[in-house]
């Protein structure tokens, strides 16, 4: 990963910009259902194959079948509830600029699906009933590996853009930001604290270069994690499309000049 930005978004700025169809969305999501597909069996397969005898599992193999071969170049990072709103970015992002998107709740069905499965096979005490500490067990193993090849996926992307908007984030009586999204906190502080890397040879940019049932709630501080993310909205991405149009550069180079010039 290059570089991270923070997509702010206010309930009244305008999308209407990103003229996304319904048939772009459906294509996105079929491309995204094949994917899951194809995931499942393999993640499927594996579980079927593990060693029953000493009841033993390859965490890392399964880590490696949840994005399989899978290359894209921005990894959106945004709540469940502004899913419509990711889609929308991503089917613009390929329109405009041939950039392909990943965005991480596509694989929020086989994070359960994987859980249901090992918990099936091992976790099982009755026809309806689990064994709670071997079901905490296997949670936390399942949570790891998503974790972990979230973070992978997030060093492979070139850049994350964040979507920061009210379902995201929220603000504190002292005016920090919160966000109650582990996962959210997981995606933003990795993508602070990685090594940055440039794709396209040395020397043309440089890091320097920019500066309900219960009522428990764990929320998580965000402001010094959103300061190392560069700031965008919607005006700037309007601007980056006009910019794109009339140059020879790739696209992310023509993003990252527009940003460094403000």
């Amino acid at each position: 990963m290059f570089i991270g930005f923070n997509l702010n978004l206010k309930r009244n700025d305008p999308q209407s910009f990103f003229n996304v169809s319904d048939i772009e969305i459906e294509e996105y999501e079929k491309e995204m259902a094949d994917l899951k597909e194809t995931m499942q069996s393999k993640i499927n397969q594996k579980i079927s194959l593990s060693d029953i005898e000493t009841n033993t599992l390859n965490g890392s193999k399964l880590i490696k079948e949840w994005f399989p071969n899978y290359e894209a170049d921005v990894f959106i990072s945004h709540s469940h509830k502004d899913v419509k709103i990711a889609k929308r970015l991503a089917c613009w992002l390929k329109r405009e600029f041939d950039l392909r998107a990943f965005i991480d709740s596509t694989v929020w069905g086989n994070n359960a699906d994987l859980l249901k499965s090992i918990d099936n096979k091992y976790a099982k005490s009755g026809d309806h009933t689990y064994d709670y500490n071997i079901r905490n067990f296997t949670t936390s193993h399942v949570h790891m590996m998503l974790s972990t090849a979230l973070n992978d996926m997030i060093y492979s992307t070139e850049c994350l853009i964040f979507l920061n908007t009210p379902e995201s984030l929220s603000v504190t009586e002292v005016k920090n930001e919160q966000t109650n999204s582990p996962w959210i906190y997981n995606e933003l502080k990795i993508a602070s604290t990685i090594r940055r890397v440039y794709p396209r040879g040395e020397g043309k940019f440089s890091t320097n270069t920019y500066q309900q049932r219960n009522s428990l709630v764990i929320n998580y501080d965000m402001d010094d994690i959103l300061l190392k993310l560069e700031d965008l909205n919607g005006n700037k991405l309007q601007e980056w499309q006009k910019e794109s149009q009339n140059s020879f550069n790739h696209p992310l180079d023509v993003l990252y000049s527009l940003v460094a010039k403000n």
